[in-house]
């Protein structure tokens, strides 16, 4: 975690706590003391992904805030939170990861944490969205999340997705929720070319050529497995930010301390 900070820093000039805020528009010296967090092991669907609520539980420390998993997953594992007082409890299965304050009720999800995360991570790495057009590359969850994000920081914002049911459901969301336009795309290759600010929320790997990418080409990489081909990864790895959990976490936990 210390040496993925110290990579935020380098490349963004923040750290995954100012992000986070960033991401809900706080500070993050504003951030109260939640009090316990519990990171709750789930066993429904194809079962417990090894060693997840150990790695969520260790971001969640990285943060300074109070964390335990309980010894058993599912409803014991709860009860086990309930009697050690925790004020929020993580919890994940194969359809959906949350995060509940359980005084105030709120509820966060990570795919829309994520898209909050990534998009205030490129807003600080690029130096400001501001009348920026931002490609959104996937219109799923994620990718919805990051666009609305995009316009909350004054960007603008052009979609593709393979599918153009989904690209299109997204552009008319947008339009009928802020009045804002979006710019859709119907060929990846140029599309890519055309901006130099990238959300690649796809979950499909290596589909980012050198080709594709230009000295002043930012990536915001929530997508898994990483879009980028491994042979671009020299080529833009000081403006690409990319990881498996930490910037959705941390922008649920403080999302969470926000309501």
């Amino acid at each position: 975690m210390e040496e993925y900070n110290e990579e935020l820093v380098r490349k963004t000039g923040h750290t995954l706590s100012e992000i986070a805020a960033h991401a809900i528009g706080m500070h993050y010296t504003d951030v109260p003391d939640p009090g316990p967090i519990a990171v709750l092991p789930m066993t429904c669907g194809q079962g417990v992904i090894g060693g997840f609520s150990e790695t969520v539980a260790g971001i969640l420390s990285f943060l300074g805030v109070s964390t335990f998993v309980p010894s058993s997953p599912d409803a014991k594992g709860f009860a086990e939170a309930m009697e050690r007082k925790a004020e929020i409890v993580f919890m994940a299965d194969d359809d959906r990861f949350i995060a509940a304050h359980l005084k105030t009720g709120y509820c966060s999800d990570n795919s829309e944490a994520t898209g909050k995360g990534y998009v205030a991570a490129l807003d600080y790495m690029t130096g400001g969205l501001k009348d920026r057009c931002v490609l959104i590359l996937g219109a799923g969850p994620v990718g919805r999340s990051a666009a609305f994000s995009v316009l909350n920081f004054g960007g603008k914002i052009a979609v593709y997705d393979k599918d153009s049911k989904v690209r299109e459901k997204l552009a008319q969301d947008i339009f009928s929720q802020s009045g804002q336009y979006v710019h859709l795309e119907k060929d990846f290759d140029s599309a890519i070319k055309n901006h130099r600010a990238i959300v690649d929320a796809c979950p499909e790997a290596g589909f980012i050529t050198q080709d594709h990418l230009y000295s002043d080409s930012f990536i915001a990489a929530p997508g898994v497995p990483l879009g980028v081909h491994s042979d671009a990864l020299d080529q833009i790895s000081s403006r690409l930010v990319h990881d498996p959990l930490q910037l959705g976490v941390a922008t649920m936990l403080y999302e969470l301390l926000n309501k």
